[in-house]
C-alpha cells in the first residue's frame, strides 16, 4: 500500500505528494477478472447481467490453451506511433480505410467517427524508437507539474435563491483525497486530443480541468430539502432523478446506504458530463461512505446504458460491485461511451469492486479496490470487448480471484451470440466497423498500476491488442502471474501487438508464471522490464532456481520483440513441444538473486511502493535503451539515456 499525503488538485484528480526519497510518487490498483473456461482465466463473469446464464467459472491455473500453434495475426501490428505527438497509433496491416461511414454521436452510445484520414503509420512497424530517446508520443502525462495548492473551500458560498453555488463552491470538486493512492497531476489525454490516432471521447470531467458545472445538487443522507444547497440538500435519489447534462451532484459528508442508477434515459454528453462527487472531509481524506444494499444487483452506483457519467471521491463498501458499468449490448454501436471513476476505494465486495461492459472511453484511476472475494472477487475487471480505457494509477490487493483483469470474452459476446470467431463482427479491430469487434479490446492504456498480492491470479490481458502496459509493478500474485492470451482458435483474437514496457514482475510461486505469452498472442513488444522469481520463507526473501519467469508456446516464443529486459533467478518454461525462450544478447541474465537491490523488499500486503524503487548496485540500472512512448518513470520523472529498467528512473 501507500503512504500518502494530500495536496490540492484540480477536477476531480488528486495529486498526493509522497515525500519519499524526496520524490513525488504515484500508484494504483485493481482487479481483473477472466471470464473464459480454460487458460489463464480461473473464473469468469458476463458483464452483461451478474445473473446471466453465459457467466462461465473455470478454476484451472494454467496460463491457457498451447493447442494452437498459428503465430499469424490480423490484428494491427503497432500500438504505438512514433512519429507523431499522437498517444497512440491504429496501425493495421488490413485497416488502413478510414472510419468515416461511422457517426458520430456524443449523447450516445454509438461509435463516433473520431478517425483520421488514414488509420495507418507507413514510418514504423516497431513499437520502440531506438533512433530517439524524445517523447514523441506521450500525450499530457509529461505534464508532471503540480496543481495549485491554494483552493479553498467555503460551505456558506451558495446563491440559496438560483440553487448555484458560487465559485468557492464549484471548487468543492478540487478536495483531496489522502487516504487513496497518489495520482499524477494531469490526465493521461487532455480534452480533443488523439488517443492511439483517434480523436479522444472521453469524460471532459477528467479531460478538461477548466470544465465547471452549469448546474449543482446537493444531497445527503437524510436529506430531504430541495438539494439547492448546502444547507437545503435533498436525498440521494431525489437528486439523481433531477441531475441533467451538465450537472454536479454533490454528496455531503456522511454515512449512506443503499443502491444508486443512472440508465440510458439520463446521461452526460462529451460536453456536458454528469458528475457525482464525494465530498472530502477537513483533512482531505474522503468523506463519503455508501453501503450497498444488499437486495437486486447489490450495486453501490449502477451505470446501465448511461453514458458519460463521472464519479469521484467515494468509498464504497460490500455488495456485489462499488461501481458497475455496461452498456446495452455486444455490438460496439450499443457499447457504453465515456464513464470515468476516480479516486474511489472499494472494498469487501462479493464481487468487483469496479466492473465494466461492454463500455468504451472509460476511465479509471486512482481507485483502490481490496478484501473482496466469497463470489468471485476481483479488483477492477473490464470485460465483453470494451475498447478505449484507461486504467492508470490504480491498487488492488488481496482479491479472491484475478486483480486485474481486461477479457474480451468472445465466448459470450461472439459463439453464444451465434458469431463466429473470424467473422469482422468478432475480430475486427475497434474503430474498422459500426457493429464488430465485440471479441477484443484494442487501445488501451494501462499505466503505473500497482497490483498485488492477489488471493489467486494476476493481471489477465485476454484479446487485448494494439495497447501499452507501462510502469505498472505486478507483485506477489498467489497464483500466476500476468498471463498475455486468449480463449479461442482463432489467432486474430490473440492478446497482440501491445508495447509491455518498463513493468516490475515478481512471482514467489514454483509452479505458476510471472509473465505468460500463448495462444497466438504476437507481436508483442517486451522490453526494459524486471522478471523475478523469488523465494519467501517467512520474513526472507531470496533466489528462487524453480520460479517460473516466462512461459510460451510454439505459437509465440519466436513470435515476440524482446529488448533490454532483465529476467532474475528462475527458469524458462514452454507450454507445449516447442523449446522455451532464451534471453537474446540486448537483455541481462541473473541466476541469482539479492533483496539488498530494492530499497526495503517485502511480502508484505502492507508494503509501500517505494519499498520496490531500486538500491545502489542494482544490475538494472542504467541497463536500457529509451523507449520513445514511456518518457517518464512511475513518478513523473524524466528517463535518462541510458534508461534503468522497471518502473522508476533513479
Amino acid at each position: 500500500m501507500l503512504k500518502r499525503k494530500s495536496v490540492k488538485h484540480s477536477h476531480g484528480y488528486y495529486l498526493w505528494a509522497l515525500v519519499m526519497t524526496g520524490l513525488l510518487l504515484t500508484g494504483c490498483s485493481d482487479d481483473v477478472k477472466p471470464t473464459g473456461t480454460s487458460g489463464a482465466s480461473d473464473d469468469t463473469e458476463s458483464s452483461v447481467d451478474t445473473e446471466s446464464a453465459s457467466m462461465r467459472d473455470s478454476a484451472s491455473d494454467s496460463v491457457g490453451d498451447s493447442s494452437a500453434d498459428s503465430a499469424g495475426d490480423t490484428a494491427t501490428q503497432s500500438g504505438i506511433d512514433t512519429s507523431s505527438n499522437t498517444i497512440g497509433d491504429t496501425q493495421s496491416e488490413s485497416s488502413s480505410d478510414t472510419v468515416s461511414d461511422i457517426p458520430t454521436d456524443t449523447e450516445s452510445g454509438t461509435v463516433a467517427d473520431t478517425q483520421t484520414d488514414s488509420q495507418v503509420d507507413t514510418n514504423t512497424n516497431s513499437l520502440v524508437d531506438t533512433d530517439t530517446g524524445s517523447a514523441a508520443d506521450t500525450g499530457s502525462v509529461a505534464d508532471t507539474e503540480p496543481a495549485s495548492d491554494s483552493v479553498t473551500e467555503s460551505d456558506s458560498a451558495v446563491d440559496s435563491e438560483t440553487g448555484s453555488a458560487t465559485d468557492t463552491e464549484t471548487e468543492s470538486a478540487m478536495d483531496t483525497a489522502s487516504e487513496l493512492v497518489a495520482v499524477p497531476s494531469a490526465s493521461a489525454v487532455t480534452r480533443g486530443e488523439t488517443f492511439f490516432g483517434f480523436d479522444e471521447r472521453f469524460n471532459r470531467y477528467y479531460t478538461d480541468a477548466s470544465w465547471t458545472p452549469s448546474a449543482h445538487i446537493f444531497v445527503s443522507p437524510n436529506g430531504s430539502g430541495d438539494g439547492s444547497s448546502l444547507d437545503n440538500p435533498t436525498d440521494v435519489v431525489s437528486g439523481l432523478a433531477a441531475a441533467s447534462p451538465g450537472t454536479q451532484v454533490t454528496f455531503l459528508t456522511g454515512d449512506y446506504a443503499g443502491c444508486f442508477e443512472l440508465d440510458e434515459s439520463q446521461s452526460g454528453t462529451y460536453d456536458d458530463p454528469i458528475v457525482l462527487y464525494g465530498k472530502r472531509n477537513a483533512d482531505g481524506s474522503l468523506g463519503v461512505t455508501v453501503t450497498c444494499c444488499d437486495s437486486g444487483r447489490r450495486t453501490c452506483f449502477n451505470f446501465e446504458g448511461a453514458n458519460y457519467i463521472a464519479a469521484d471521491g467515494f468509498e464504497l463498501v460490500g455488495g456485489s460491485y462499488g461501481v458497475r458499468s455496461v452498456g446495452l449490448d455486444y455490438a460496439s454501436n450499443e457499447h457504453q461511451v465515456g464513464i470515468a471513476v476516480l479516486n474511489c476505494d472499494g472494498h469487501d465486495q462479493s464481487r468487483d469492486p469496479f466492473f465494466t461492459g461492454q463500455s468504451d472511453w472509460y476511465v479509471i484511476e486512482g481507485c483502490m479496490a481490496h478484501d473482496v472475494g466469497n463470489d468471485d472477487g476481483h479488483g477492477i475487471y473490464l470485460s465483453n470487448g470494451s475498447d478505449w480505457n484507461i486504467a492508470r494509477f490504480n491498487e488492488t490487493y488481496n482479491t479472491s480471484s484475478s486483480d486485474f483483469q481486461i477479457n474480451a470474452d468472445p465466448l459470450s459476446t461472439c459463439n453464444d451470440t451465434g458469431i463466429d470467431y473470424d467473422s469482422p463482427e468478432c475480430d475486427a479491430v475497434a474503430g474498422d466497423s459500426l457493429t464488430g469487434g465485440r471479441g477484443a479490446s484494442d487501445f488501451m492504456w494501462i499505466e503505473g498500476n500497482y497490483f498485488h498480492h492477489s488471493g489467486a491470479q494476476g493481471p489477465n490481458f485476454t484479446s487485448v491488442r494494439n495497447s501499452r502496459v507501462f510502469n505498472n509493478i505486478f507483485a506477489f500474485p498467489t497464483r500466476h502471474g500476468v498471463s498475455f492470451w486468449q480463449e479461442t482458435d482463432n489467432p486474430a483474437l490473440g492478446a497482440s501487438h501491445n508495447l509491455v514496457a518498463h513493468n516490475l514482475f515478481i512471482t514467489a510461486s514454483n509452479s505458476n508464471q510471472a509473465l505468460g505469452v500463448i495462444n497466438d498472442s504476437t507481436g508483442n513488444t517486451i522490453v526494459n522490464n524486471i522478471v523475478v522469481a523469488v523465494r519467501v520463507q517467512g520474513n526472507s526473501i531470496s533466489s528462487n532456481p524453480n520460479g517460473q519467469l516466462l512461459t510460451t508456446d510454439a505459437s509465440t516464443v519466436d513470435a515476440q520483440t524482446f529488448e533490454g529486459n532483465i529476467w532474475i533467478s528462475g527458469t524458462f518454461i514452454s507450454e507445449d513441444s516447442a523449446a522455451a525462450y532464451v534471453p537474446n544478447q540486448s537483455e541481462l541474465r541473473e541466476t541469482d538473486f539479492d533483496a539488498s537491490w530494492f530499497a526495503n523488499l517485502s511480502n508484505a500486503t502492507t508494503a509501500v511502493i517505494e519499498d520496490l524503487m531500486p538500491a545502489a548496485g542494482a544490475p538494472w540500472l542504467n541497463a536500457g535503451a529509451p523507449v520513445a512512448q514511456t518518457p517518464l518513470d512511475r513518478l513523473g520523472q524524466t528517463r535518462a539515456n541510458p534508461s534503468d529498467l522497471g518502473p522508476f528512473e533513479e
